[in-house]
């Protein structure tokens, strides 16, 4: 006879939902390096500025960091995964080119932004991606996201709009340029998605990660004396610092190979809409790594804003959890 507990027992989770459960734990794990990666790239960029001798809010520093950065993970993921350098054609080099010049987008409005603005703040507003991508997706995709997203993106919203400070006043050149940046962001995660029904993540990244060094090493030579700037003695100068290379290194190990990896590799699994609701950690982390870093400590809004999007977070989990699971996009291995 048996036993009767197996009568009650709950049933094995559906693999394509243990699948969506660990990606989605995977893009949290990308949150983390991005959140701590803020800092490192405000101290990094102000090294850049010192050694060069640009001006205080030129964005010479910045851009110029993000070419070492990615320049730098790309060559590394050509090199470590053989994968990265098998099968290209003009399509996917274009493929690759489109993806790489949205993050290029994304990326450079950001860090330019940071000059303007803390690291926190910065973060925050990149968060608004929770609003974006929705709307892309039902206006241009006709794709809504499921009810259960939309309260999440509901509850996260008014997170993040804590987290801002609850009120549009010091809304500056660095808050405007954190939303163009979300803006950016939200269509180079429906671009992701889009592209990797045709390219492997392999080369997808590596493709993304190269086009990005180039166009941020393209906008440093187009800045007011940037090619001065990048003269080989002010680069040598410059790469010299502990305070820049430290950074690069850091910039590029974590916030670049290991987290845009595992975006690439794990969010076309997931639903776009769930996907930027999980990076919402990301301006938490950043929140709590620049307290403990460099001492920026967060307000109680900033505190109750963090909380309200973990909530929002575990809601859609516990909520998606009773739920039938969605059927995953097809993704290139």
């Amino acid at each position: 006879m048996k036993p009767e507990f197996l009568d009650y027992a709950t049933p094995p989770r559906p693999p394509r939902a243990t699948g969506q459960r660990n990606a989605a734990l995977m893009l949290a794990l990308a949150t983390v390096f991005w959140g701590c990666g803020f800092t490192w790239a405000k101290m990094g960029g102000e090294a850049v500025q010192q050694a060069a001798g640009a001006g205080e809010h030129s964005p010479f520093g910045p851009v110029f960091l993000l070419g070492c950065r990615f320049t730098l993970g790309g060559v590394v993921w050509i090199l470590l995964f053989p994968a990265a350098r098998r099968g290209w054609t003009w399509r996917g080099v274009a493929q690759s080119f489109a993806v790489g010049t949205l993050l290029a987008l994304g990326v450079i409005v950001q860090h330019v932004g940071l000059d303007y603005t803390p690291e926190a703040v910065s973060a925050f507003l990149t968060s608004l991606t929770i609003l974006f991508v929705p709307l892309l997706m039902t206006v241009i995709l006709r794709k809504p996201p499921r009810p259960v997203l939309w309260l999440g993106v509901i509850v996260a919203t008014a997170g993040v709009w804590l987290m801002t400070g609850a009120t549009p006043r010091g809304f500056g050149i660095g808050e405007l340029l954190g939303l163009a940046c979300a803006f950016a962001f939200s269509l180079y995660i429906l671009a992701v998605n889009e592209a990797s029904k045709h390219q492997t993540p392999w080369r997808l990244t590596a493709g993304q990660f190269l086009t990005t060094g180039l166009l941020s090493f393209a906008t440093c030579a187009v800045l007011r004396d940037g090619p001065h700037h990048l003269s080989p003695r002010v680069v040598a100068d410059i790469i010299a610092m502990p305070r820049v290379w430290g950074n690069v290194v850091l910039l590029a190990v974590f916030s670049t190979l290991a987290a845009f990896g595992l975006l690439t590799h794990f969010q076309p699994r997931i639903d776009p809409t769930r996907a930027a609701l999980i990076y919402l950690i990301e301006p938490v982390v950043a929140a709590i790594y620049a307290a403990v870093a460099v001492h920026h400590i967060p307000g109680y809004l900033l505190a109750a804003g963090a909380g309200l999007i973990l909530a929002a977070n575990a809601l859609v989990e516990i909520l998606s959890a009773r739920m039938p699971p969605t059927e995953a996009p097809m993704v290139m291995e």
